[in-house]
């Protein structure tokens, strides 16, 4: 009966999240028994050559070869079988340079990079010269050195290296493209028109902007000199196919290279009857002004780093799904965990906030919770139980 119980508790919380439309979800854990396959864009401007995945130790050592794949114009997709964990994608072969327009090759000696601390089911993983960026500030591929060079490069260049695919830069791509996605891809374009006025190679580029590169930005050399290179290849570059000459188009002639300052907040759940006792729980959270949360604009996803769950949630957790929006002008966060351990009061989440310039910064009484939903294993609503924020 209790088994029962249980499931009459998930599906009430899953009924719920039906209106709040679909995508945006993540696990809390790794997803195993089932069959992994990776799949992307491997571009520089799209590569034509092969794909290798492996595996990562916990120390970030590269392990074993999980698979070789084909990649046909930049489109890559491999199986690894049910393995579950951290990965490295390499890719070589062949691209048109976007700079020049001259047939260029990435070789094994210098494979451009992808890195994520969690590869299950399916899972889309771009390999770009931005990943690869990514894998160099990484330092050790331990998980967490995965995430927060993963992190930090997204937060620089203003959108997810990770979750965004880019795509070919011709104007059919580019006209059914994501803001993000033409950004991607500019992004790219732009390192091509760097590496031309600099006259150096794709790997030394790299390795160049790379050494500009530190934990709290890019140094205002180097970012001016992204700057300058972005304005030479949309508005004056013959080579340039985009379609795209107007800088009001693109946001990455405005890269400054400095990371946002940010606030920490701790969601805290009270008013549950006992440990354990709540298996479900949604609410929205309303952001103040002043702050800002850093997201994928197409998924509505947080990037890691943004939503951390307690210990008591992650240790109990069947499933979790947040999502931000700010499609009515104010920044909303959903909320959304089922558990058959269940929590009790105590710490839900961090949410680590980017202040917004002009602003001062919010206290914890600026944030609102509404649509709050606490559910017992029977599915029915907890009274009393209540999210605040510190």
């Amino acid at each position: 009966m209790k088994r029962i119980r249980l499931l009459a508790a998930s599906a009430i919380v899953a009924l719920s999240l039906a209106g709040c439309g679909g995508g945006g979800t993540e696990s809390s854990s790794p997803i195993t028994g089932t069959e992994t396959v990776i799949s992307g864009m491997a571009t520089k401007g799209p590569i034509t050559g092969t794909v290798n995945i492996y595996a990562l130790g916990a120390d970030g050592a590269k392990g074993s070869l999980l698979k070789s794949a084909p990649i046909n114009d930049g489109s890559y997709s491999a199986s690894v079988g049910t393995y579950s964990g951290p990965v490295l994608v390499e890719a070589t072969g062949i691209y048109t340079d976007e700079a020049t327009g001259q047939t260029l090759s990435v070789g094994s000696d210098a494979p451009l990079r992808a890195a994520v601390s969690n590869a299950s089911g399916t899972v889309a993983i771009p390999v770009t010269p931005l990943t690869d960026l990514a894998v160099r500030e990484a330092g050790e591929l331990t998980a967490s050195g995965i995430d927060n060079g993963n992190r930090l490069i997204s937060d620089i260049f203003g959108f997810d290296i990770i979750k965004t695919q880019p795509v070919a830069p011709a104007p059919a791509s580019l006209e059914a493209a994501t803001q993000s996605q033409k950004d991607y891809t500019l992004a790219l374009a732009t390192l091509s028109q760097l590496s031309k006025d600099m006259g150096k190679g794709l790997e030394q580029t790299l390795s160049s902007v790379a050494t500009g590169i530190g934990a709290t930005g890019m140094d205002s050399g180097t970012a001016t000199s992204f700057r300058s290179a972005a304005v030479s290849f949309i508005t004056t570059n013959p080579n340039n196919t985009t379609g795209i000459n107007d800088l009001s188009q693109t946001s990455v002639a405005e890269i400054t290279g400095k990371i946002a300052s940010t606030a920490s907040y701790t969601l805290t759940v009270e008013g549950a009857p006992s440990a354990g006792a709540v298996k479900g729980i949604e609410f929205e959270l309303l952001i103040p002004d002043g702050l800002t949360l850093r997201y994928n604009s197409a998924s509505g996803v947080p990037l890691p780093g943004v939503v951390t769950e307690s210990a008591q949630v992650t240790g109990a957790a069947s499933y979790t799904e947040k999502k931000f929006s700010t499609s009515t002008g104010v920044g909303v966060l959903k909320f959304v965990l089922m558990t058959t351990a269940g929590i009790g009061s105590g710490d839900l989440a961090t949410l680590v906030c980017d202040t917004v310039a002009g602003y001062a910064v919010p206290t914890a009484s600026g944030f609102r919770i509404r649509n709050l939903k606490a559910v017992d294993d029977n599915g029915v609503t907890i009274g009393g139980v209540t999210v605040t924020v510190r």
